[in-house]
């Protein structure tokens, strides 16, 4: 074989060409001949144009991941084979272009790239298969992100920690492990938007009733409020008695002197949110909500919230009426 890999993959791409193939169609003829090549150098060339054909996207988008993973077990450990497969995971191939495959195979130490043989990258990867075959018996956890839940409840996350997390399917993790209910107030006042995305799914354990006391015991914040409301409007499910007692207690916190005018504010539209959305009856509110609207009608956005409930009461009236006049 004396093309360089760069050339092999050019030739790769003319056939295809000619033979009106599209890339994966081609890739796998290549790759079922695999097993049955023998020469070294040969077997290099068809590992270099299955990670060519992808090396423009994501490694995880690859389709023939699963295949390097696999091969990178089976493998003898220290192998060329071995070595250039490393290659391929750290992404490092693409500077072995005007290489000729057997040269790399005679000299791998000087021909490759030095490799890091990073386990923790070939368990992301190995995790990201998983999720894309969707293989329920797959679960590789990722140490870093068990590490910032758990810091999460004792300090404030940069803005590259909260990506980190955001990047992370966080179902995967046995989250009552790292947030414990007497946790959870203090992980929506350090971190709000993780709060949003995590307090949901704490609030499907078979700890739910904790975690609502805890947020219940603990005082009504800003954070608070908007963690339970985006809970709220994206389907999760508490008891009446949860929110009624949640909602007087964020009506009599307004009464703090800190941040009063905007807590004020955002207590009338979590309420109206609410009564907009179904989620509470205005008839089982009606005399707090008038009382707390009265107390705080000079604040904009107050009205609002008073005309809703001002409705809501007229039409209670005109259904009480029309019951009464029914003929028994």
């Amino acid at each position: 074989m004396t093309e360089t890999f760069s050339e092999i993959y050019a030739q790769f791409l003319s056939k295809q060409e000619s033979d009106q193939q599209d890339c994966f169609t081609a890739a796998c003829i290549l790759f079922l001949g695999f097993d049955h090549t023998r020469a070294p150098s040969a077997r290099l060339a068809i590992l270099y144009v299955l990670y060519s054909c992808y090396a423009t996207a994501p490694l995880e988008n690859n389709p023939f991941l699963t295949f390097f993973l696999q091969l990178l077990e089976e493998l003898p450990a220290k192998s060329v084979e071995q070595h250039f497969v490393y290659c391929i995971l750290e992404e490092t191939l693409s500077r072995i272009g005007d290489d000729l495959p057997q040269d790399v195979y005679n000299a791998p130490d000087s021909k490759l790239p030095a490799i890091q043989m990073n386990q923790s990258l070939v368990d992301s990867l190995r995790l990201k298969v998983a999720r894309l075959i969707d293989d329920p018996d797959i679960v590789i956890l990722n140490e870093q992100t068990k590490q910032l839940l758990s810091d999460a409840c004792c300090r404030i996350l940069s803005l590259a920690e909260n990506e980190t997390l955001r990047n992370e399917r966080l179902l995967d993790y046995p989250l009552t492990d790292y947030i414990t209910p007497e946790q959870l107030p203090s992980l929506i006042d350090l971190n709000q938007f993780l709060a949003l995305n995590i307090v949901p799914f704490l609030l499907k354990t078979n700890l739910a009733s904790a975690y609502l006391q805890a947020i219940l015991e603990a005082p009504i914040t800003l954070n608070s409020i908007e963690v339970v409301h985006h809970a709220l409007i994206n389907g999760t499910q508490v008891s009446q008695e949860f929110l009624h007692y949640f909602i007087s207690k964020s009506i009599r916190s307004c009464d703090e002197k800190p941040k009063r005018d905007r807590k004020v504010k955002l207590v009338a539209r979590f309420v109206q949110s609410l009564v907009e959305r179904n989620i509470i009856a205005m008839k089982d509110y009606f005399i707090e909500i008038q009382a707390f609207c009265v107390g705080y009608m000079k604040l904009k956005g107050i009205t609002d919230l008073y005309r809703l409930a001002s409705n809501e009461a007229q039409k209670q009236i005109v259904l009480n009426q029309q019951v009464g006049a029914v003929p028994h």
